[in-house]
């Protein structure tokens, strides 16, 4: 009777691979000797077989030809190429991609560590970059929809058109030869519901009741006001401000590349009539702390004054807003403290206009502030007559 031990050997034998006998280990793949002494050469990928005579050195000679042939028609970078620099795979492209961006916020730092694991599961990865095609990207979306969503994906593709065009850039891909670009977006359909003015007034309203709440409703008026990310709202600081301006240095992008923004205090949001300067003002209590959104009571993890944590803010918006009894939609998800960003595009365009909410939300792209001033249907648009 077998023991636990040899019954799990005996398992693992029958999972493995047929090991070749001690004299064929050194022949190279594909090679094989029939009974009568025949050599003979089977496709890796056809499994068609080719007659190759009784000779075993011409055999093996031309079998380890034609294994070489059969991976460079694959795109597979061979060490010889690496050495001498003349190719790169998507892999290695990729360290390379990534080791560039070690500077970026923790946030985009982990969307890109996210899609660098995926494409090293990619079987193509060990190709050349310059070899990869559409269909290959094509599949590698396909599969990643199926397995993790659209959203994932359509973020996958983002990255893989980024990753494509820097290795166009450093002539590893001919130019106009990005495989991304030929292959369509999935289709994403965002479930996040906006937030609107009268959402936020019954959230800023219930955040307000509780002194001891006043810290999230100086983040939400705040946020509103100056347009910024939850990220730099909270590391915002009262010496920040310097000769009538606030200045912030956004925290998403590549250090070096991030947008650096001088608002000024008199700048005034009419829905809710109130200037940033009154609002920093309101962040000002009789707890002592450098940073505008500071506690102001003790919790397990700070003391007033301390910041809360980026989780904590959204987390506190959230209460706040599930207290305020906020419906959406069925099939929808509920409003996020991102979502105060785009509210305040929306406010500043039909303020001010699109170009200066572009401004004060730092996008480099009036398609990226458009995005952020689409209300996904929970607004009506008013139609304005023109005088005369």
């Amino acid at each position: 009777m077998s023991t636990p031990s040899q019954t799990r050997s005996t398992g693992w034998q029958m999972a493995a691979a047929r090991r070749r006998i001690a004299s064929r280990r050194s022949w190279p793949a594909n090679l094989y000797l029939n009974s009568q002494g025949y050599y003979w050469f089977k496709h890796p990928e056809t499994k068609k077989t080719y007659g190759l005579g009784r000779d075993f050195k011409l055999a093996s000679a031309k079998v380890r030809a034609a294994n070489a042939e059969l991976e460079r028609r694959k795109g597979d970078v061979s060490l010889i190429q690496r050495i001498d620099g003349g190719d790169v795979s998507l892999r290695d492209w990729f360290v390379t991609y990534e080791a560039a961006r070690s500077s970026v916020n923790r946030h985009t730092l982990r969307g890109i560590q996210a899609a660098a694991n995926t494409i090293r599961e990619m079987d193509f990865s060990v190709h050349s970059i310059s070899k990869i095609t559409p269909k290959q990207i094509a599949d590698a979306l396909k599969k990643a929809t199926e397995e993790r969503g659209p959203s994932a994906a359509s973020k996958l593709r983002g990255t893989l058109l980024d990753v494509f065009r820097e290795a166009i850039e450093h002539g590893h891909v001919e130019v106009g030869k990005n495989p991304v670009d030929a292959v369509f977006k999935p289709e994403v359909v965002v479930r996040r519901t906006r937030l609107t003015l009268e959402d936020y007034r019954a959230i800023y309203a219930k955040a307000k009741e509780d002194p001891a709440n006043r810290w999230i409703a100086n983040a939400m008026e705040l946020a509103l006001v100056c347009g910024q990310r939850r990220e730099d709202i909270g590391k915002m600081r009262f010496d920040d401000v310097q000769d009538g301006f606030l200045l912030v240095e956004q925290s998403k992008g590549r250090e070096g590349n991030r947008a650096k923004l001088r608002i000024p205090v008199s700048l005034r949001l009419d829905a809710l009539g109130v200037t940033l300067e009154e609002v920093i003002r309101r962040c000002r209590d009789n707890v002592i702390s450098k940073h505008m959104i500071h506690l102001v009571q003790k919790t397990s993890l700070a003391s007033p004054g301390g910041t809360p944590s980026l989780e904590y803010i959204s987390t506190m918006f959230a209460r706040m807003r599930d207290a305020a009894e906020i419906a959406v939609e069925d099939g929808r998800t509920m409003p996020t403290f991102h979502e105060l960003r785009s509210l305040a595009a929306r406010l500043y365009t039909e303020q001010y206009g699109a170009e200066f909410a572009q401004a004060l939300l730092g996008h480099k792209s009036a398609e990226m502030t458009a995005l952020y001033r689409d209300s996904r249907g929970r607004e009506w648009t008013e139609i304005r007559l023109q005088a005369g």
